[in-house]
């Protein structure tokens, strides 16, 4: 299969992934819950299956920026050039995370949140230094770190760390909340362990495209199965891989829930299992799907949202946050704030799902012409910024 085409399944699967991240967004604000929706004991099988959707977005995101720096690096033959492009891209991103995008989810600069743009920044900027060693030793740290993080007693490096220097772990291991100063909250939401392993296994994986895309198509669907069986083995036996333990319910559909319900703040062994499996078999489907049937619209489609991602992440967020909080003084004469607890929420307000994906189709119907546009401006101009976009 020609570089292009490659290409072409990676910005489909892409572009499939960050419209089911849109999902949970729209969800965030449209549809905020007194209960978290993978709260078995309180959710319903409705929200449940909601949020777990949207569990593969992050980590198959993150994976497939690992696989692209390395089909980068194979087009420019230089690791300088893909180091400086890691180390400058993953600048950039930490930058706008701090920034804009912290802005976008609150409209305000009192909050700084930590999340995907992040630590996708900060892993391309390890992942700078890691270019320069084989493959195969990059292969057993982001192996080691993926299946070995869990039996971290983060506790015991918290103590160690005292109060004073206890931020460090936070950022590496530990999701927290933190009042910097009375009026500046911080929310690390994605510590970098084990996200940088998991880029770092996307860059070892991606010389497979190097491959006949049979053999491609065929090692993937593979990876994923067996990803799949281990996921199901290691969770049903409580062996190993997550903190929150297997449950048999009297209830068959709370049984298949619990078995899905995995951690993913720091994402655990199971958890990556679970998500990265399916999207390389996912991958593989798609690939065979643009030899056979390269003119679907629905593929073209997704591949628009695919080759503009940041462009897509740094727009829709405002858009849901705003449409929403005009929807809710409309509705009931001022805004539902996530962060608020219930006991703050307007009293006529109802957390209504179906609300919640009727906007999310809306809202990603109005994205698509910006985001066309922007794909066609960024291929035909040399503009540096929008290189960065």
């Amino acid at each position: 299969m020609s570089d292009k085409h490659r290409l072409i399944s990676l910005d489909i699967l892409r572009g499939f992934i960050i419209i089911l991240m849109a999902l949970d967004h729209t969800r965030h604000y449209w549809a905020i819950t007194p209960f978290m929706p993978t709260d078995i004991e309180n959710t319903t099988p409705a929200w449940f299956f909601t949020r777990w959707v949207t569990h593969f977005c992050a980590p198959l995101f993150v994976f497939l920026t690992g696989i692209s720096a390395y089909l980068y690096g194979e087009k420019v033959q230089s690791k300088l050039q893909l180091r400086n492009y890691l180390l400058s891209r993953g600048l950039w991103l930490v930058f706008l995370e701090l920034t804009g995008i912290s802005f976008s989810w609150q409209f305000a600069f009192d909050i700084v949140f930590l999340q995907v743009i992040w630590v996708i920044g900060l892993s391309m900027i390890i992942l700078a230094g890691l270019i320069y060693l084989p493959l195969s030793w990059i292969s057993v740290l982001a192996i080691t770190v993926i299946d070995c993080h869990n039996l971290i007693d983060d506790d015991h490096f918290l103590a160690v760390l005292g109060p004073q220097f206890s931020w460090l772990w936070h950022l590496l291991h530990v999701p927290t909340a933190a009042n910097l100063t009375a009026e500046w909250q911080l929310f690390i939401v994605y510590p970098l362990m084990p996200w940088f392993a998991v880029m770092a296994l996307g860059y070892c994986i991606a010389p497979i495209f190097k491959r006949d895309s049979t053999f491609r198509c065929k090692t993937f669907l593979s990876i994923g199965l067996i990803s799949i069986a281990l996921f199901v083995l290691l969770k049903i036996t409580n062996f190993y891989g997550d903190p929150k333990p297997f449950v048999e319910y009297t209830s068959n559909i709370k049984t298949f829930m619990s078995l899905l319900n995995n951690t993913k703040y720091p994402p655990s062994l199971l958890y990556l299992l679970m998500t990265i499996g399916p999207g390389l078999i996912l991958l593989a489907l798609l690939e065979r799907l643009t030899q056979v049937a390269p003119t679907r619209p629905w593929l073209a489609w997704l591949q628009v949202f695919g080759g503009v991602p940041l462009f897509y992440y740094l727009i829709h967020i405002p858009v849901i946050n705003l449409s929403a909080q005009i929807y809710a003084i409309l509705q009931y004469g001022r805004t539902v704030q996530f962060l608020d607890s219930a006991d703050n929420w307007p009293a006529l307000y109802q957390p209504n799902l179906w609300l919640a994906y009727s906007m999310w189709i809306v809202l990603t119907i109005l994205l698509y012409l910006p985001c066309k546009h922007y794909m066609v401006t960024k291929r035909t101009s040399q503009h540096l910024l929008l290189k960065y976009l």
